[in-house]
């Protein structure tokens, strides 16, 4: 069961009166983007919509994705990969929770990494689904899974510095990454530092 996130709004007084404003689109006038909740082709339709948007806008000056997300869709997630990428502006990414899977993945590839100090990282070979009929279709399923692998490990590979077997070592099973470990390991950049004392 899948649940829809709310939007919060901020109220704002204006010539015209009190008008409220969703938080995401005060949140896309600051350069920033979340990429939250189950990695869909909707979520990522909006998503590279938005960072097309914000190149449009200033092609120099840094964007930031904030990432929660369990994963989801590789294609979806790699259209993503494939926007950041794309544009001339830089990507900052910023791990607020849990980034597992696909999520992961897209927070590996900013150009600026950052993890709040109890968030982590899962990441994990693609996994089967829905594998059922013929000998032949699964045989092609499984063509294109280790497809799938071969090409997210490359790029687990490029975005950490590891080889490719060592990250495929690491995706083997499901593997959890404190902020630390994914600074040792090279698939974040930095810590985020808390502004109040404890």
């Amino acid at each position: 069961m899948s649940h829809q996130i709310l939007s919060p709004h901020t109220m704002r007084e204006t010539s015209r009166g009190i008008s409220l404003t969703s938080i995401y689109d005060e949140m896309l006038a600051r350069r920033e983007l979340s990429v939250t909740g189950e990695v869909t082709q909707a979520m990522a339709f909006d998503v590279c919509q938005q960072l097309l948007q914000l190149e449009h806008t200033d092609p120099e000056a840094e964007v930031t994705l904030y990432v929660a997300s369990p994963g989801g869709s590789v294609s979806a997630g790699l259209a993503i990969v494939d926007t950041m990428r794309t544009i001339s502006c830089p990507v900052r990414t910023v791990c607020l929770d849990t980034a597992a899977s696909m999520g992961a993945v897209i927070f590996v590839c900013g150009d600026r990494r950052e993890m709040f100090p109890h968030a982590e990282l899962m990441i994990h070979d693609p996994l089967i689904q829905n594998a059922g009929g013929s000998a032949l279709s699964v045989q092609e399923t499984s063509r294109r899974l280790m497809g799938l692998r071969r090409t997210l490990s490359q790029i687990l590979a490029e975005r950490s510095g590891l080889s490719v077997k060592r990250v495929q070592t690491l995706t083997a099973r499901d593997t959890f990454l404190t902020a630390e470990r994914a600074c040792e390991l090279g698939f974040a950049d930095a810590i985020v530092s808390p502004r109040k004392a404890a």
